[in-house]
């Protein structure tokens, strides 16, 4: 099994929408530096415009940081590990083999329990099209390194634990 990348977001990336998210960011962060420069030192340099420019520098960030992949979440299922980014803020959770202790499926999630504690993958409050091939592809994984498997059984007759 080679290792398969799933979107968790609520939306599809492709690269013309990151160009384009780059794009309006950079645009966004141009216009910040220039209201910067133009209401400094004048009447309009009054607390609700700093709020303003605050709030589109940090807009412009979001968008650059965006496009670049950097506020993506997903999931990785490979032969011997499982790498799941619920947050941009966080690094990914890395599961290994070893670590799992068990996993559970439940209808709309996944929870991934080690002896750190839990991890709940929640799949039906992001993109709901992947959560069968995602659920079956962790499946898959914990079925081929003898992981045990607790919750929904399978349809598929050759993956039940």
């Amino acid at each position: 099994m080679k290792e398969v990348r799933y979107n968790i977001d609520l939306k599809e990336t492709t690269k013309s929408g990151k160009f384009l998210r780059i794009a309006l960011g950079i645009i966004c962060l141009i216009a910040t530096v220039w209201f910067l420069f133009s209401i400094m030192g004048t009447a309009a340099s009054i607390t609700t415009a700093w709020i303003a420019i605050g709030f589109l520098f940090l807009f412009s960030l979001w968008l650059i940081g965006s496009g670049l992949g950097i506020t993506d979440r997903y999931i990785t299922v490979g032969d011997d590990m499982i790498k799941l980014k619920l947050n941009f803020m966080k690094p990914p959770v890395v599961f290994t083999v070893s670590s799992l202790i068990h996993v559970e499926f439940r209808s709309l999630s996944i929870k991934f329990r080690t002896s750190a504690g839990k991890v709940t993958l929640r799949l039906g409050t992001f993109y709901p099209g992947h959560s069968a091939s995602i659920m079956k592809a962790v499946e898959e994984f914990c079925v081929s390194n003898g992981i045990k498997i607790t919750g929904l059984e399978s349809e598929d007759k050759n993956l039940q634990s």
